[in-house]
């Protein structure tokens, strides 16, 4: 009874009273009741409801084939094929347009998203849209909700809202089981988000379930996907061996990669071999991860090398390779990666210790992963605020510094830890 809330929410549009809506048609009672849904009405009372609120109300439009074929559509955007994602989106317009049923005109509207997501430039048109949606949603049945909330993760997580991105797929989490689709990316962004706002256990936990899943659906690129982040979880945890292991598995099918998947594999052992210390073998890796990764991947795999160069002092790579990073990540515009190469320079030079230094992290940059839920950004911050200070021999706050990393840890101790 999908009419109900229709007619509510036009009424209330054109603040129009249950009076004022019912008089001639029916009782304000009997009209309370169908804008709760709590009865059905009959077609001659829908249509004189639809007609005075001049709206169409016919939702007997068949409408399975029109969705499979948004749905398709939506397949088209995640694999990033623009030409006959454009193409269809052309040929939908028309369809939105010519249709009368509410339903398949919000999925379009919401797919549609999904479209400008991807593949449109300028934010003001994307966020514009996102208003659209939120203000309709309540209309939405289960199955557009589903959809509205898992690209409203993806709109916040690209504006780096990590805590708002993993609200949103917490709420496509529970719409889910009520709606009759098998999305293998469900679990699988779950695990990203949390490990990305450093709630590993949990991340752990949705990875395996999503290898669960997609390993039922034979779904190989999803499996492999999962297995680089269950690889890049045993690296957040420690468990580099583990994490080898896992990578090399991936290494020996590279022939059958992608080359995103190709690009993260040799960046996950670049990474590993330089937390062991074996900086010629992260080197090579890590150059073949550049040579197979887009500009927005590239930025990460810089990074890491810079902190070789750094590590080994090797200073004229180390320039080279940080004007780079830095150029890239000014042209993608990644305040996170950006904070990041500046940090990294200023330890190069020695001027972290410089009070304009220690203003900017304090003021811009401990807020801004605060905001954005990087947990474990913020965690590096803290220790290196708190060795920053007591260099400087301001033992008082290089004191408070260590004690935001120790609260940090404090959930893993037990109640009996505690004096």
């Amino acid at each position: 009874m999908f009419q109900g809330k229709l007619i509510k929410y036009h009424r209330t549009r054109k603040k129009m009273t249950q009076k004022e809506l019912a008089t001639g048609i029916c009782s304000v009672s009997y009209l309370s009741k169908i804008e709760n849904e709590t009865i059905e009405p009959s077609e001659d009372v829908l249509q004189l409801l639809g007609d005075r609120l001049h709206i169409s109300l016919d939702m007997q439009e068949d409408n399975e084939d029109i969705e499979e074929r948004i749905l398709n559509w939506n397949d088209l955007i995640k694999n990033k094929n623009y030409e006959k994602a454009h193409e269809e989106y052309n040929n939908l317009q028309k369809i939105y347009h010519g249709t009368n049923n509410r339903s398949i005109k919000y999925l379009f509207l919401t797919i549609e998203f999904g479209y400008l997501l991807t593949f449109e430039n300028d934010n003001r048109i994307v966020a514009a849209h996102y208003k659209q949606l939120r203000e309709m949603k309540e209309l939405f049945p289960p199955l557009t909700n589903y959809y509205f909330h898992k690209l409203e993760s993806l709109y916040f997580y690209n504006r780096n809202d990590l805590i708002n991105a993993l609200e949103a797929l917490k709420e496509a989490e529970e719409v889910y089981p009520a709606v009759n689709v098998t999305d293998s990316t469900l679990y699988y962004n779950l695990a990203i988000f949390y490990n990305r706002t450093d709630q590993l256990y949990k991340s752990l936990h949705y990875a395996f379930k999503s290898l669960r899943e997609t390993q039922a659906n034979f779904d190989f690129h999803m499996i492999t996907g999962t297995l680089i982040l269950l690889g890049s979880l045993y690296i957040r945890i420690g468990e580099y061996d583990y994490a080898e292991r896992e990578f090399l598995k991936l290494k020996k099918e590279e022939a059958r990669l992608n080359s995103d998947f190709t690009a993260l594999t040799y960046h996950n052992l670049g990474y590993i071999y330089y937390q062991q210390k074996k900086y010629e073998q992260a080197i090579h890796h890590l150059n073949i991860a550049l040579e197979n990764s887009n500009t927005v991947s590239q930025v990460d795999t810089i990074y890491v090398l810079c902190l070789i160069y750094y590590t080994v002092q090797n200073d004229k790579l180390f320039e080279n390779t940080l004007e780079l990073g830095k150029k890239l990540a000014n042209k993608k515009t990644s305040n996170r990666s950006i904070y990041k190469f500046y940090i990294l320079e200023t330890k190069k030079n020695k001027q972290v210790y410089h009070s304009t230094v220690i203003n900017k992290i304090e003021n811009e940059i401990i807020p801004y992963f605060k905001e954005a839920g990087e947990q474990q950004e913020l965690l590096r911050l803290y220790k290196l605020l708190g060795d920053v200070y007591f260099h400087n021999r301001q033992y008082k706050k290089a004191g408070e510094y260590y004690q935001l990393t120790h609260q940090y840890y404090s959930n893993t101790f037990m109640i009996e830890d505690y004096i």
